[in-house]
């Protein structure tokens, strides 16, 4: 008996097996087929709603009854003119008599407007202007007259000699003396005492190009003498750099600065 309850639970039991194992496999396989069933009708309901989409986008061709049978516009009404006694040609006579503007000639003369180019200051300046317009650090329209910085520059680096009026040494009232006489005939005292003198007084804030500034490098009297350039630049003879350019807010030459004096107009020859 126990032999036959034991062949019972066993058969039973592969039984179950059997049936867990089929039931797990008939679900996989019922999604699987599931999934692609799906699949398959979503392809073939987008066939059919986009079939009729895309006829429908299809624009006939037209036949050849509509390209070859030319469609007319509709009769105009045309007014009949006017009789001779119909009171509304007055009112076209008197348009129609109406003064006209008198017809153009076209043989008028056409004279052509002179063209005049004017080249800006920078494209006709001189290889000296372009120097000092970048030793100024100012535009070639604000430099000093051309023909005042052409005595200059000759000068430019002759060393510092005390009494010296030469290429060889020069100082400052020297430098001064021949660059006013070569360039503007004008005649100057040989010291810089005598030219502080001689010169007019300057407005220090108004300065114009040409005039004479003053300093007192040795003492409190007027020692030392310069070519105000523009842009507060000024040209001498300095005893440490020979002929050079300085600026006036350099604290040397601020500290040290009398007056501004501008050459008079009767010290030319």
């Amino acid at each position: 008996m126990q032999v036959r309850k034991g062949h019972r639970r066993s058969i039973i039991g592969k039984l179950v097996t059997f049936a867990k194992f089929l039931f797990v496999h008939l679900r996989t396989y019922f999604l699987v087929y599931k999934f692609w069933a799906i699949a398959i009708l979503l392809l073939f309901s987008s066939c059919s709603v986009l079939t009729p989409l895309s006829r429908q986008n299809r624009s006939a061709p037209p036949g050849p009854s509509a390209i070859l049978s030319p469609g007319f516009l509709p009769p105009i009404a045309v007014d009949k003119p006017n009789q001779a006694g119909d009171p509304r040609t007055k009112d076209l006579n008197r348009a129609s008599t109406a003064p006209t503007a008198p017809a153009l000639s076209r043989n008028l003369p056409v004279q052509a407007a002179p063209v005049q180019f004017a080249l800006p200051p920078i494209e006709t300046a001189s290889p000296v202007q372009l120097k000092y317009a970048v030793l100024l650090d100012t535009e070639v329209e604000r430099l000093p007259d051309a023909e005042l910085l052409e005595q200059i520059d000759p000068w430019m680096g002759v060393p510092y000699r005390s009494g010296g009026s030469s290429k060889s040494g020069v100082d400052c009232s020297a430098f001064t003396m021949q660059v006013f006489e070569q360039c503007c005939s004008r005649k100057l005292p040989r010291t810089s005492k005598q030219q502080f003198a001689f010169c007019e007084p300057a407005d220090a804030s108004a300065l114009l190009s040409g005039d004479l500034l003053f300093f007192a490098t040795r003492g409190k009297t007027v020692s030392h003498v310069g070519i105000y350039l523009g842009n507060g630049k000024f040209a001498h003879a300095s005893v440490s750099s020979g002929v050079t350019v300085s600026d006036m807010s350099d604290p040397y030459y601020k500290k040290r600065f009398i007056a501004a004096g501008r050459i008079p107009m009767a010290a030319a020859q």
